[in-house]
């Protein structure tokens, strides 16, 4: 899915005074979209099978499995995980379904011990995922910034290619207050978020670490979520990709505990 302020708003006004304007017929509400469809790894069609290894400040370092895939149905986005590794999160899976205009993502969670689905209430998406850095808004896009809020501050470089960068606030139900939004321009993969807490105190930063073209597309093999107050990070790296055709049946809560 920082010591001061200062840096974040460096990096806005260095965009602002350097970097030319994106092309004219593309909001930043447009370049979000476009980016939120596509996501880091761009699973529609594919299942890729993930690692994520989570470092905390203090303490043992943690590895988890999961596979993942994603199809539109019905006109929204629906992605899909389930954990295979280590044993004690072993059939755990996650529905996320992209909400409507306007609407944070739904998330459907389900816990193979108690053998039921729950859903994730809005009022739940800043806890950890999987205690990881990431957090339930991650799963929606990219924090739950809204989209009328973003505004298209200039472009950088980041990995050394030209990316956009947005700045907006995030909804109500996002434990985040600001986001600051870096969008490959060629690819609209997220190659980089910067996050302020609800008080406006910088929180958490999300890094593409490697970009990898697989057939048609391209993504974020290798990517950090860094958590700046408690010093901890969270890794995920791509393992294998494959391409996969799923019935729209398999993106459903029936599904879930189906396994």
């Amino acid at each position: 899915m920082l010591k001061a302020l200062a840096p974040l708003l460096c990096v806005a006004v260095a965009a602002l005074l350097v970097a030319p304007i994106a092309r004219a017929e593309e909001s930043a509400a447009d370049i979000a979209r476009r980016s939120r469809e596509r996501g880091a790894l761009n699973l529609i069609g594919l299942r890729a099978e993930l690692k994520l290894s989570s470092v905390p400040k203090a303490g043992p370092r943690k590895e988890q499995v999961l596979t993942s895939t994603a199809k539109r149905v019905e006109g929204r986005l629906h992605s899909l995980a389930r954990f295979s590794q280590p044993a004690g999160v072993a059939g755990v899976a996650v529905l996320t379904v992209e909400g409507a205009k306007g609407e944070p993502a739904d998330i459907s969670l389900y816990l193979p011990k108690l053998k039921r689905v729950r859903k994730v209430a809005r009022t739940q998406r800043g806890q950890s995922f999987m205690d990881t850095d990431f957090n339930y808004a991650d799963l929606g896009g990219t924090g739950g910034e809204r989209d009328e809020s973003l505004r298209l501050v200039g472009e950088t470089k980041v990995l050394d290619r030209l990316a956009y960068v947005l700045r907006g606030q995030a909804g109500a139900d996002s434990p985040y207050g600001t986001v600051m939004l870096y969008v490959d321009k060629e690819t609209y993969v997220p190659v980089k978020a910067e996050y302020t807490d609800r008080e406006g105190k910088p929180f958490k930063v999300y890094r593409a670490q490697e970009l990898k073209k697989f057939k048609d597309r391209v993504v974020a093999s290798r990517s950090t979520m860094e958590n700046l107050q408690t010093g901890s990070s969270t890794t995920l790296e791509v393992l294998k990709l494959e391409e996969i055709q799923l019935g729209d049946e398999a993106f459903t809560e029936r599904a879930l505990e189906r396994g």
